[in-house]
């Protein structure tokens, strides 16, 4: 197959995959792997801006070691990235040790020859960088791969910005977890899931305890650090697949798929008591904050996502009758 064919393969295969609003990891991965086997490069990485502290991390890369994930950052200007970032313009390096603009961090022992960095933008706002290098002295990149390189980058930038667009769609502003409209979505497409193969699914609704107390006592800026700092503790405990949502104000939602209801009460309880035992803070101040979750669970509480969530609801309604910093399932609830 000639290398324009693959090229073109490779542009429609990603257009596809955009339109299709397939997870941007995704994308982007199979976006560097076509770029690695069009350019025989030894490395593609993809380095996203952090626009906060204005750095580069990477975002996604074939053949990266765990410290170099971990570890390595450049700020605009620092290095081939950083300088390409900040200038807004592509580069082709035959000779990365010929270069001043070069880093090599200590802990990186990958040798690196010839090297392609161009910058990722959309609507002239910076996203990151797509770097590519080799790391045989006899492989050095030209002109017309440079170009091609920048032709795919374009198509990253698209893949990032659509992505960007749909998660300010469906993240909750304060704390970035997901919101109401996403939920729903989600909910129906993980019941449809669990009917056609015949699984269990378990909902949450998880509430914090005296939370109007809590805001009148100590201000709004300490109950929303609290709604923050309680939504990342609960989102590292749970898989990569359960779903943590803002339901609304104080009040959230687990979707748990695959999850029977004795199983989903082991973790509603796991979470319960975590945060039970989590000290909370506010300029100095220690704050009082526990959680009452109720819970429902597919099919036995409900088969349709209305069902579940006001199962769920009297579960938790149970709960703060009960006294609060508890866990009621559906049968315990009526």
């Amino acid at each position: 197959m000639s290398g324009e064919k693959r090229l073109l393969e490779a542009l429609l295969a990603t257009t596809r995959l955009i339109a299709a609003n397939h997870p941007l990891q995704e994308v982007v991965h199979r976006l560097a792997e076509e770029l690695n086997q069009l350019l025989s490069a030894d490395r593609c990485s993809v380095l996203i801006l952090d626009e906060e502290n204005h750095q580069l991390a990477f975002h996604d890369s074939s053949a990266l070691s765990q410290w170099e994930r971990e570890n390595i950052r450049f700020r605009l200007g620092e290095g081939v990235a950083g300088w390409v970032a900040q200038n807004r313009e592509p580069v082709l390096i035959e000779d990365v040790t010929k270069d001043p603009r070069f880093k090599q961090h200590d802990g990186q022992m990958r040798q690196m020859v010839s090297m392609i960095c161009v910058p990722l933008e959309m609507h002239r706002r910076l996203i990151g960088v797509l770097t590519l290098t080799t790391g045989r002295p006899d492989h050095i990149f030209v002109q017309e791969e440079l170009e091609l390189v920048v032709l795919i980058a374009a198509h990253i930038s698209l893949a990032l910005e659509s992505h960007r667009l749909y998660e300010l769609s469906v993240l909750d502003g304060l704390t970035n977890i997901y919101n109401r409209r996403y939920l729903d979505q989600r909910l129906s497409q993980e019941l449809a899931d669990s009917r056609r193969h015949e699984k269990p699914l378990t909902v949450a609704l998880l509430d914090l305890d005296s939370f109007k107390k809590l805001n009148d006592t100590y201000g709004h800026q300490a109950g929303d650090q609290v709604l923050c700092e309680l939504t990342g503790l609960i989102s590292k405990e749970l898989r990569q697949h359960d779903v943590l949502a803002r339901y609304g104000g104080e009040e959230f939602a687990l979707i748990l798929a695959g999850t029977s209801g004795t199983d989903g009460l082991h973790l509603a309880e796991r979470l319960r008591a975590l945060v039970a035992s989590r000290d909370f803070f506010y300029k100095n101040q220690k704050l009082p904050v526990t959680i009452s979750l109720g819970l429902a669970t597919y099919p036995e509480d409900g088969e349709d996502k209305m069902d579940l969530l006001r199962t769920a609801d009297k579960a938790l309604y149970r709960a703060k009758e009960l006294g609060r910093n508890r866990v009621v399932s559906s049968s315990q609830g009526e």
